[in-house]
């Protein structure tokens, strides 16, 4: 696996290795030794994964501390795009977004730091996406930002978001979430 800087502090994309033989493929996603050399958290506390349909957005969510953990994010089958908003009001980048897309075929995944909020659009039917989380979830400490409302505009126009998603507040570049 390869990892790659991006402009955002604590915010990495990983370029997996992907093995294809007559069997199928095989793609490692946590590699201690590879996460410690780059100085990365490997140590997951907790790990799911979502089947979205075609056109569904997840998101904007995080966990304020102490719950506050960093993500690995990366796609088992099927293609995001994937959203992460800069929530730390000390970073140089606070209120600025990322995006890049994951998919079962270029084998990229996201590792997040702790103080961004994350979110993903579902590119295609029965998409696989799994998380991996340095703390568990925490009722009391989840936190989540409205999608349109940062800087951000999805692809689609009318994505099909949960009414929990749909009721976060809107982002505030005058609020301290971190």
């Amino acid at each position: 696996m390869n990892i790659e800087a991006t402009n955002f502090n604590n915010l990495y994309i990983m370029n997996y290795n992907s093995f294809k033989d007559e069997r199928g493929e095989f793609v490692k996603t946590i590699h201690k030794d590879t996460f410690i050399k780059n100085n990365l958290e490997w140590n997951f506390a907790e790990s799911f994964y979502s089947i979205s349909h075609k056109n569904v957005f997840r998101g904007m969510h995080f966990q304020f501390s102490p719950n506050d953990h960093e993500k690995l994010v990366y796609v088992a089958k099927g293609a995001i795009l994937d959203v992460v908003l800069d929530i730390r009001s000390t970073s140089n980048t606070y209120g600025k977004y990322f995006t890049v897309e994951l998919s079962d075929t270029n084998r990229k995944g996201l590792y997040i730091g702790k103080g961004f909020a994350h979110g993903f659009l579902s590119l295609e039917n029965d998409t696989i996406v799994e998380y991996h989380t340095t703390t568990v979830q925490n009722k009391d400490s989840e936190g989540g930002i409205k999608w349109n409302s940062f800087e951000f505009n999805l692809p689609i126009s009318d994505p099909v978001v949960s009414l929990r998603d749909k009721s976060f507040e809107d982002f505030n570049l005058n609020k301290k979430y971190f």
